[in-house]
C-alpha cells in the first residue's frame, strides 16, 4: 500500500507543477500593460461660423499610436461639442479622451458674473463660475446642481443668462437658468428631473 501511494505521489506531483505554473508568455498575454497616453488641449474654442481640424497624439510607453476621432460640431450654433480621441494598445486595450470645441459669438459681450459660488440652502456646495478664455460670453460654472459636481457651461448677453447646446450627465437633457443682476443670485432647473438650486455668490 505504501508503494502504491509513493508511486501515485510520484505521478501527481509533475502534474501539478504543470499546472500550477504560471507562463503568462504560453498565454500569449504581457505582464505589464500600457495604456494609451494623450496629448490634446482639453478645450478648444472656435468663433461662430469658424472651423478646426482636430489634433491629438497617443502612445504606449513612447511609441506612437493611431488615433481615431468621433464627434459632431455645428459651427454655425453657439454650444460646448465634444470630440472624442481614442486609441487601442498593443495588448487591445482600449482608452479615450474627450475634447470640448467651445463655439462663440464674438459679437456677444456679456456681464462679467465670475466668482466663487455657493448653494443657497447647502452652503457645504460651493462651485466656482469662470470666463471660457478666448470668448466674451460663455461662462463655465463648476457646479450648478445634483449631490456632486453638475458642470454647466452658459452664455452671458450683458445680464441676460441662457443655455447654450452641450452634453449633460445624469439623464439632464436640458437646464433653465436665470440670473439676477441686482442680487447676484442664479436659479437653475434641470429637465426632466425637476431639481431646482439657487446659488449665491460667497461673501
Amino acid at each position: 500500500m505504501k508503494k502504491l501511494s509513493f508511486y501515485i505521489f510520484l505521478f501527481l506531483v509533475p502534474l501539478l507543477l504543470v499546472f500550477c505554473t504560471s507562463d503568462n508568455d504560453s498565454l500569449g498575454l504581457s505582464e505589464v500593460t500600457n495604456y494609451a497616453t494623450f496629448e490634446f488641449d482639453p478645450v478648444v474654442v472656435v468663433p461662430l461660423g469658424g472651423s478646426y481640424t482636430p489634433e491629438a497624439t497617443a502612445t504606449e510607453a513612447g511609441s506612437d499610436l493611431d488615433v481615431t476621432v468621433d464627434g459632431t460640431i455645428n459651427f454655425n450654433e453657439v454650444g460646448v461639442y465634444d470630440v472624442t480621441f481614442s486609441a487601442i494598445n498593443t495588448d487591445g486595450f482600449p482608452a479615450s479622451v474627450v475634447q470640448k470645441v467651445v463655439v462663440h459669438d464674438p459679437n456677444i459681450v456679456g456681464t462679467d458674473v465670475s466668482g466663487n459660488i455657493r448653494d443657497t440652502n447647502r452652503n457645504e456646495r460651493t462651485g466656482v463660475i469662470s470666463l471660457v478664455d478666448g470668448t466674451t460670453s460663455i461662462f463655465f460654472a463648476s457646479d450648478f446642481g445634483l449631490s456632486g459636481t453638475f458642470p454647466v457651461y452658459f452664455q452671458m448677453n450683458g445680464d441676460v443668462i441662457s443655455e447654450i447646446p452641450q452634453n449633460y450627465s445624469s439623464g439632464v437633457t436640458s437646464v433653465d437658468l436665470t440670473y439676477d443682476p441686482a442680487s447676484g443670485l442664479f436659479t437653475t432647473l434641470l429637465n426632466p428631473l425637476g431639481f431646482d438650486y439657487e446659488f449665491e455668490y460667497q461673501n
